[in-house]
């Protein structure tokens, strides 16, 4: 610890230990870094090429596996098509034979005693000495004979496929192309005692095989003919009462995949193609190349004693195609599979992780020694870059301490000129350093000084200003409360003369009536007259009042909407309700149109309500001299609102009267001249409800035709963001 705070504080030790440490630092870190950088740098070129070869090689390798799985599954697809239709014509014309319309088949028998048809060496149709011919079965062969332009056709429109055959239940079958039954025979390859039944091609297809009546793929198997190895699809040909008539047929020969798929060639020494069945069991590989004879024991432990796969790639649920590592008794190996979904064979690949990554591990070894050469180019190169360095940092110490000093005497001088922000840099804990520390920390104080007093200078300018904003807004808001009482006193006088005018017409009728019947004696008919016309004036005089109320709540801002969501066409039929039920003497037709998915809207309901009963019941009410009121309500939606139309053929109102209809108080001159009783104010709250909605209101009308009211509300988001 004493070593170190003297090396603080001397030049000399500092200058000492400083060139000691730049000569060996260098050249230990140089020495580890070449170590660890040599070690780590042949590993990950190691790894990566081989995981980047091996992903590169199995993908390349599942590809080509997956294209011979779909060219063998299209040639299988084919197959079946074309048994389908083989099939469908098989059981129509069993279920409708023309007997007539075939050919007469003469069954020759031989001396082994089967029966063939034209001859027993070019044999079209075999049947089987355990076969006893009935009338029945005669007639079914000539019925038969109908399928040989489509059994003729299979062979010669699929080169692949060997024959196409139909099987009777009576152990005899129709076959193109034809064979030479003699031959056969007498290589033992065909029995002529045959029993079809005993045959996996015929009994894979029966009901109890194949209740779904589909195509059905065998096993391979050796044919009975000289065709050898092959598979067969089947498919089952049924009577219309049910009766299993017989098996339609076509064989397909193993060798024609298994030649060309197990003819692949691999650059891996130990890799390998092979087919598996549905159940994992080996059908042919490469290394055997026979479909029955393949031997299990040679093949890196891939099959068990029954010769089936002991890692499985086709588990329930599993993917038909793709890449499964494995281990084996020389190392991991890749598994590569692809299926082939209509015959339940599966197409493999057998490759060992150890033959792909060898020559990537030989290819780094070779890299690893050029890394070590260029190393060594590294390092020399460093150790003349270091030496430079050596001499140049050595001069720049040497500049520590007078630099420190020079940037104190500048400092110095710009604060003589009242520049105070300037802060040096501290490069050292000695006195140099103390010295610098002391001149900034002395700087530091001064402009802090400085600045509080031009912040507290700042501030009482900020306030000043903020006190001078407060008055102007305080003066404006004066002057608009000012304007808006003027405005408000003016209306205010106004609607006094207004009210005082409207109540006192029918108040002075009210005080006549009562008069007179007080003052006289009147029959009873006469005081009920003036009674109901008392009640009705009476009934005027608070509607009034109502509708003075409703209009003042709605100039006070406090009076909040209770907004709901609602569809205008619901708010429409109920306002259309009661304005009816207050007019049930007059003969009314109503024509609504309201589209189905009409937005929702969203409003006050008590408050729309009374502005659409309003318009409404102005609708009936100026259309009373007609025998017929007709009103017409049209809804629809256009540019993000919702829009109304309400149109009824009354007096209508005239041109140079439009202007004031939504005036309070005013009142169409013709609508008194009809003695239509009203108040004038119906059309003034309806438009002052529908504009706090954010809605717009319009009247487009012509004088003794009718009038339409047009009521635009928004929907949505905007309704919303509408402003009460």
């Amino acid at each position: 610890m004493q070593l170190f705070n003297a090396m603080t504080r001397s030049f000399f030790l500092k200058i000492v230990c400083f060139t000691t440490l730049l000569s060996f630092l260098p050249y230990t870190g140089l020495g580890l870094y070449s170590l660890i950088q040599v070690k780590s740098l042949s590993n990950r070129i190691t790894e990566e090429q081989t995981r980047t070869a091996i992903d590169g090689v199995l993908a390349q390798k599942l590809a080509l596996l997956e294209k011979e799985a779909e060219l063998n599954q299209a040639e299988f697809t084919r197959i079946e098509t074309a048994l389908n239709l083989l099939q469908k014509q098989a059981e129509y014309i069993f279920a409708f034979p023309k007997p007539d319309s075939g050919a007469r088949i003469a069954l020759k028998q031989t001396r082994e005693g089967y029966l063939a048809y034209p001859d027993s060496r070019n044999a079209s149709l075999f049947l089987s000495s355990a076969a006893s011919p009935s009338a029945r079965l005669r007639t079914d062969l000539e019925v038969a004979v109908q399928l040989e332009p489509l059994l003729k056709e299979i062979p010669r429109s699929e080169p692949s496929v060997k024959a196409a055959f139909f099987c009777f239940s009576e152990s005899g079958f129709l076959i193109y192309p034809p064979i030479n039954v003699e031959y056969e025979v007498s290589l033992g390859q065909l029995p002529p005692d045959l029993r079809v039944q005993n045959y996996e091609f015929y009994y894979i297809a029966d009901a109890a095989h194949n209740p779904g009546k589909g195509v059905i793929w065998t096993r391979p198997y050796e044919d009975l003919t000289h065709w050898k190895w092959v598979v067969t699809a089947s498919t089952p040909v049924y009577l219309p009462n049910g009766q299993l008539r017989g098996v339609l047929g076509i064989d397909f020969p193993l060798d024609h995949i298994v030649d060309k798929f197990l003819s692949l060639t691999f650059s891996e020494p130990n890799a390998f193609a092979f087919i598996t069945g549905e159940q994992g069991q080996l059908i042919a590989s490469n290394q055997s190349k026979s479909g029955h004879t393949v031997s299990t024991h040679s093949m890196h432990g891939l099959f068990d004693s029954d010769g089936r796969l002991v890692h499985p790639v086709r588990e329930a649920g599993a993917k038909t195609k793709g890449v499964r590592k494995i281990p084996s008794a020389k190392g991991d190996a890749y598994l590569l599979f692809a299926a082939i979904p209509n015959s339940g064979w599966t197409m493999n690949f057998y490759v060992r992780e150890a033959d792909i990554a060898e020559p990537i591990i030989t290819q780094a070894t070779k890299q690893t020694d050029m890394q070590l050469k260029n190393f060594i180019f590294q390092l020399l190169f460093f150790l003349v870059v270091g030496a430079i360095l050596l001499v140049l940092f050595s001069y720049r110490f040497s500049r520590t301490v007078t630099e420190p000093v020079k940037r104190l005497t500048t400092a110095i001088k710009k604060s003589g000129e009242g520049y105070y922000r300037q802060q040096i840099e501290v490069t050292s804990r000695d006195e140099i350093g103390n010295l610098t520390h002391t001149f900034n920390w002395m700087s530091h104080t001064i402009q802090q000084l400085i600045s509080e007093l031009k912040k507290r200078a700042d501030q009482l300018e900020e306030k000043v200003g903020e006190r001078t904003r407060d008055l102007q807004t305080a003066n404006e808001r004066l002057m608009e409360m000012y304007d808006r009482l003027k405005h408000s006193e003016h209306a205010r006088s106004e609607l006094i003369v207004q009210i005082s005018h409207d109540l006192k017409t029918p108040l002075t009728s009210i005080k006549g009536y009562l008069q007179a019947l007080a003052a006289y004696e009147l029959t009873p008919e006469k005081e009920e007259e003036f009674l109901r016309t008392v009640l009705a004036r009476t009934n005027h005089t608070i509607q009034l009042i109502d509708d003075l109320f409703e209009l003042s709540s709605l100039e006070i801002h406090a009076s909040a909407l209770q907004k709901e969501w609602l569809t205008l066409d619901f708010l429409l039929d109920y306002a259309l309700d009661m304005a009816i039920k207050e007019a049930e003497e007059l003969n009314i037709e109503v024509h609504t149109d309201y589209p189905p998915d009409l937005p929702l809207i969203f409003v006050d309901p008590a408050k729309m309500n009374r502005a659409l009963v309003n318009i409404l019941g102005n609708a009936i009410k100026y259309s009373r001299k007609k025998e017929l009121i007709r009103i017409h309500i049209v809804c629809y939606e256009e540019n993000g609102q919702v829009v109304a139309e309400i149109t009824d053929n009354g007096m209508g109102i005239s041109e140079e009267n439009m202007k004031n209809i939504f005036s309070m108080f005013y009142r169409e001159p013709k609508a008194k001249e009809v003695n239509r009783t009203g108040s004038g104010l119906g059309t003034s709250i309806a438009k002052k409800i529908i504009e706090k909605h954010g809605g717009e209101i319009s009247i487009a009308t012509t004088s003794d035709v009718g009038t339409t009211i047009r009521i635009v509300l928004p929907c949505g988001t905007e309704a919303e963001e509408s402003v009460v």
